[in-house]
């Protein structure tokens, strides 16, 4: 069986703010293949920037552990997680700017992370001048940074995100800052980034309309995934987590008309749910 690209197996964050203890994880499990594209939706306070802050190693958890990319990130050292960042993950913050120099062209901006890597100027400008090309910004190559629209802005920062390679795109609110229209069109080319280019892409959004063209969503409340969705024809796919837990999306409860309690039974294809009529309970 091949091992999940990101695994985390009850994590637990718990963050000090002076005397008080905030819990920002209360036993999250989450796992996600190599080359899915996968959308982490919830509130604001779920726990969403907690949970991507210790997937992108940038933040350890209090309990529990972390494997990304054949990586623990519990126990990585300084030195592993230099190597981590140039070869296994890419970061696409909420504010684009912030992987853009603004005085540098476009093509400079993704030539940028393989020049401090080391990479040869024949090589970076390949891979960069390709990117741009996968991105629709080849007819932008030298324009400035304060020349391009925001989706431009957007997708130029995707570019960079992308620059050394890595096996994993990390995205905070990546459309936070677009129109409707944009942000489908990014969210449409990081879908085709991981179904044509084997790209594993996790995306944390609160917006569940955008979040629906990933192969997978799943939502985060009060620090632990609550649902997860996957549509296979008309048939949703829920995960069972690993105390054999199953989160049933309120629509669907709801579409059922199941209240409180549900009867069970085992079948031969597996275990039929059927609404509990109460007889005065």
């Amino acid at each position: 069986m091949v091992a999940p690209i990101i695994d985390c197996d009850n994590v637990i964050k718990i963050h000090k703010q002076g005397a008080l203890e905030v819990v920002a994880l209360q036993g999250l499990d989450f796992a996600m293949a190599e080359g899915e594209f996968v959308a982490v939706v919830g509130k604001s306070g779920a726990g969403k920037s907690s949970f991507l802050q210790i997937v992108a190693g940038m933040d350890k958890p209090s309990a529990g552990r972390v494997m990304v990319a054949g990586n623990d990130l519990t126990e990585i050292t300084p030195l592993q997680l230099r190597d981590f960042y140039r070869r296994s993950v890419g970061f696409l913050w909420q504010d684009y700017t912030r992987n853009l120099v603004p005085y540098l062209r476009t093509l400079q901006n993704v030539e940028l992370p393989m020049l401090l890597a080391g990479v040869g100027a024949g090589r970076r400008r390949r891979r960069a001048r390709a990117l741009l090309a996968a991105t629709g910004l080849e007819h932008r190559t030298f324009a400035r940074v304060h020349q391009l629209s925001g989706g431009e802005q957007q997708r130029l920062g995707l570019c960079v995100a992308l620059a050394l390679g890595p096996k994993i795109l990390l995205a905070d609110e990546p459309t936070g800052e677009l129109d409707t229209e944009r942000s489908l069109a990014v969210y449409e080319l990081l879908r085709r980034l991981s179904h044509e280019g084997g790209l594993s892409v996790l995306v944390v959004t609160h917006d569940v309309a955008v979040a629906g063209r990933a192969d997978r969503t799943v939502r985060l409340e009060d620090g632990r995934m609550s649902t997860e969705r996957h549509r296979l024809g008309n048939v949703e796919l829920l995960a069972v987590d690993s105390r054999g837990r199953v989160n049933i999306p309120r629509d669907m409860l709801a579409e059922a008309r199941i209240q409180r309690r549900v009867e069970a039974e085992v079948t031969d294809e597996g275990i039929l749910l059927r609404r509990h009529e109460p007889y005065g309970d």
